[in-house]
């Protein structure tokens, strides 16, 4: 791997994402979101990832969120519930973060596409 390396969002480099399973059948609520994912960067203990995923519209209940996330939406939208019913939407164009323990409910209304950094402890 490259010291320095460009992080595309073009049609070849979506091509080239590999299935993912970050979604469980025991979060899904409704829909199949047909997850593609790419790592850009890892750290050397997996605990620290920088990466690109794209899903399909689909809900999802999440319990306890794995880590602390920043995120840029590429493509498409997706809404954040949280327990107390405060609603998030973001589109392309917008970033945000996500703090490790966030319940709620995850939903992409359009097809997503975002560039993400995590760091799960």
């Amino acid at each position: 791997m490259s010291d320095v390396a460009l992080v595309a969002t073009d049609v070849p480099a979506r091509n080239s994402m590999t299935p993912s399973n970050y979604v469980t059948s025991e979060t899904l609520r409704e829909g199949d979101p047909a997850e593609h994912h790419a790592v850009h960067l890892s750290a050397e203990d997996s605990r620290f990832t920088v990466g690109s995923w794209r899903a399909e519209p689909y809900a999802e209940f999440i319990e306890s969120y794995p880590g602390d996330e920043f995120t840029h939406v590429v493509e498409g939208t997706v809404v954040l519930t949280g327990v107390d019913g405060v609603a998030n939407t973001f589109t392309a164009g917008d970033s945000y973060t996500l703090r490790r323990g966030w319940r709620g409910e995850f939903r992409v209304t359009e097809p997503l596409l975002k560039q993400f950094a995590i760091y799960v402890p």
